[in-house]
């Protein structure tokens, strides 16, 4: 069946937002052992739009072939990205080959990119992922959460990483003055159209039981975005989000009186958003929930 035909039927009631094909990416790494591993989800949207999402962890192919396997694999891995990138799948070598192309249909290129690498790339599991994870004595500090987010977010969704998330300060350019600045901000997403609306948000924690890195963090957070918010607003419209993580209740460590001090310091970060119409802010008790949060408000 021909992809405009398939498109044709998709957009009755209750299609889905994306619709298009995707096939598996795999390689021989070792021609004498004829071994085939899949190791990414090439998609192409109806509207021609393409995306990739490529093996990242190693550990369990370095189990099979050793440190130098993994060499020769990131080769490849080179040549199978830019094959992708230029969308030229069928000039691929003798040890890479693209598989069929199926239909494939989600919300987002994102999504359906995540379903088939989680169903397919099986070399990506780890055995730590289904581990319960420690009870945190001491904490979780800001650059920790912030390996935890993005870490997810780029492992997962690929291309909404690319586009929204940031692992360091992005430079932005005051209107008036044409000056030029960095902001910790780990999420910003320009606009698709020239119309739409900036977002940009950053994440904190308040995890942390010394009172002066807490606050420190904290008031930082609060300032970088105040301060972004009033350079963007001359540019158009903008949205800011602030997310925190505190401590859940009963955390070990965390006694009433710190947890006191720690909603004290949230409550002063926060102060100067309450009643700003494009501003919202979120707290949050377990990091997984946080980084849900994030992504919805990043896509």
């Amino acid at each position: 069946m021909m992809l405009d035909s398939l498109i044709t039927h998709a957009e009755t009631t209750g299609a889905p937002n994306v619709v298009g094909r995707y096939r598996l990416l795999r390689v021989c790494p070792d021609p004498v052992a004829d071994e085939w591993f899949n190791v990414g989800i090439y998609f192409e949207s109806a509207d021609g739009s393409r995306d990739y999402r490529l093996l990242e962890n190693m550990e369990a192919f370095k189990c099979l072939y050793g440190a130098h396997g993994v060499g020769n694999l990131n080769n490849l891995l080179s040549v199978v990205a830019d094959a992708a990138k230029a969308g030229s799948l069928n000039e691929l070598g003798p040890h890479i080959l693209a598989g069929q192309e199926r239909y494939a249909a989600g919300r987002s290129s994102d999504e359906i990119l995540s379903q088939m690498f989680d169903t397919f790339v099986t070399l990506s599991r780890r055995q730590v992922d289904e581990a319960e994870p420690k009870e945190r004595t001491e904490g979780l500090n800001t650059i920790d959460l912030r390996k935890i987010v993005l870490g997810e977010v780029k492992s997962k969704y690929r291309g909404l990483y690319n586009r929204s998330f940031h692992e360091k300060p992005i430079s932005l350019a005051d209107p008036v003055n044409d000056e030029k600045r960095l902001y910790d901000l780990p999420i910003f997403r320009q606009p698709k159209l020239g119309n739409d609306t900036t977002r940009f948000a950053s994440i904190i924690s308040a995890f942390v039981k010394t009172d002066i890195n807490r606050a420190y963090h904290l008031d930082r957070g609060a300032l970088t975005l105040l301060n972004a918010r009033d350079v963007l607003k001359q540019k158009g419209r903008s949205e800011g989000a602030f997310f925190i993580l505190r401590p859940h209740e009963g955390a070990p460590g965390f006694d009433e009186q710190i947890m006191r001090k720690i909603d004290d310091d949230i409550d002063t970060a926060i102060f100067h958003f309450r009643h700003d119409k494009h501003f919202h802010f979120e707290v949050f008790d377990d990091p997984k929930i946080l980084t849900e949060y994030a992504i919805d408000y990043a896509s």
